[in-house]
């Protein structure tokens, strides 16, 4: 029974946040939509433009963010520029946008997104070291099937992407105060790949 539980979820989260895909690029962070509910019954904002000017309305009626789950809150666009009129974001993980920086949308960091996250690696080549660097030969070892790793820090050093994480060593994915932990660092991205699926709802 309780890999059954785990297994649904394992899979309800991929479901959720679509990380089968890579984006085509990563950029800043999030412009993400203040009142997600709004889009429960499959629309989209109606002030998404393709220019900067804001002049000129999206040519698709197909708007996917990377994170889309509005019933549960989430409507979060990758950001690859921001300034004091527009976000450029990032549309089904391919096309450029532009949506106005108004109170209709808010902005958030990778590094804020990620320590409120749990991640699982895409790869189990991304070793979970003691130290944030490759040449650290002390691997932390996690034998569960499905990963729930909490970000507990976020960090770069020298161009390389490194998240601080724990997990609870009886591969409960909500495990109790007491749970025994072991605890590592593991690249989250490299360049514009991204190395982890990140589970907000976790």
């Amino acid at each position: 029974m309780k890999i059954w539980i785990i297994l649904f979820l394992s899979l309800f989260i991929s479901g959720v946040y679509g990380q089968n895909r890579q984006p085509k690029e990563l950029g800043i962070g999030f412009a993400i939509a203040n009142n997600p509910y709004l889009y429960e019954d499959m629309s989209h904002p109606k002030d998404i433009f393709s220019n900067s000017g804001l002049t000129t309305k999206i040519g698709t009626d197909k708007v996917f963010p990377f994170f889309y789950k509005p019933d549960y809150g989430l409507y979060h666009f990758i950001c690859l520029e921001k300034n004091e009129k527009y976000y450029k974001i990032l549309i089904n993980d391919t096309e450029i946008g532009f949506i106005p920086n108004n109170q209709n949308y808010i902005f958030k960091s990778w590094e804020t997104i990620l320590m409120n996250a749990s991640v699982e690696r895409i790869k189990k080549q991304n070793l979970i070291r003691s130290n944030p660097t490759e040449l650290d030969n002390q691997i932390i070892t996690n034998d569960c099937q499905y990963e729930t790793l909490k970000v507990t820090d976020v960090i770069e050093r020298k161009g390389e992407f490194w998240i601080a994480i724990s997990f609870s060593t009886d591969c409960e994915p909500y495990p109790k105060k007491d749970s025994k932990q072991k605890n590592g660092w593991i690249k989250w991205r490299d360049l514009n790949k991204l190395l982890v699926r990140i589970q907000l709802l976790c």
